[in-house]
C-alpha cells in the first residue's frame, strides 16, 4: 500500500510541476525568440526595486519597461525588459530576445529601417 501512496504523491507532484511551469512560460514570455520591436514610451517605465540580496531572476538594471513588442510575422506580445538610464521619448527600439533568457540586447533604430507590418502596428 505504501508504494501506490508513494507513486501517487509523485504523479501529483509531477503533475503540479507541469502546471507551474506552463503558468511561467504564459506569464513570463520565456520561449519567445528572434527580433521584437518596440517604441518607447516612458509612461510604461517603473524605477526597478533592488532585490534586497535575494535572487532576482528579472533585470538588474535601475529602469524597468513594460512594453508591446510586435515581430516580423506580426506576433504582438508585452515584453519586459531593463535598461541603464531612460530611453528617448518615441525611440523604436529592435530587441534580441532568447528563450529563456528574454531580452539579451536592444538597438536604438530609424523608423525607416522597420519592417512596414511592424511601423504600422507600432504607429
Amino acid at each position: 500500500m505504501n508504494k501506490k501512496i508513494a507513486m501517487a504523491i509523485s504523479a501529483i507532484a509531477v503533475v503540479g510541476l507541469a502546471a507551474a511551469l506552463l503558468f511561467a512560460v504564459s506569464t513570463t514570455n520565456l520561449l519567445l525568440a528572434g527580433d521584437y520591436y518596440v517604441k518607447i514610451d516612458n509612461a510604461c517605465l517603473s524605477k526597478n526595486e533592488p532585490s534586497g540580496g535575494l535572487i532576482n531572476f528579472g533585470t538588474s538594471e535601475p529602469y524597468l519597461y513594460k512594453l508591446e513588442a510586435v515581430n516580423a510575422t506580426d506576433d504582438r506580445v508585452e515584453i519586459d525588459f531593463g535598461a541603464s538610464r531612460e530611453l528617448r521619448q518615441d525611440a523604436f527600439l529592435k530587441l534580441d530576445l532568447q528563450p529563456f533568457r528574454g531580452v539579451v540586447g536592444w538597438s536604438e533604430i530609424p523608423e525607416d529601417a522597420l519592417p512596414s507590418n511592424v511601423a504600422e502596428a507600432l504607429n
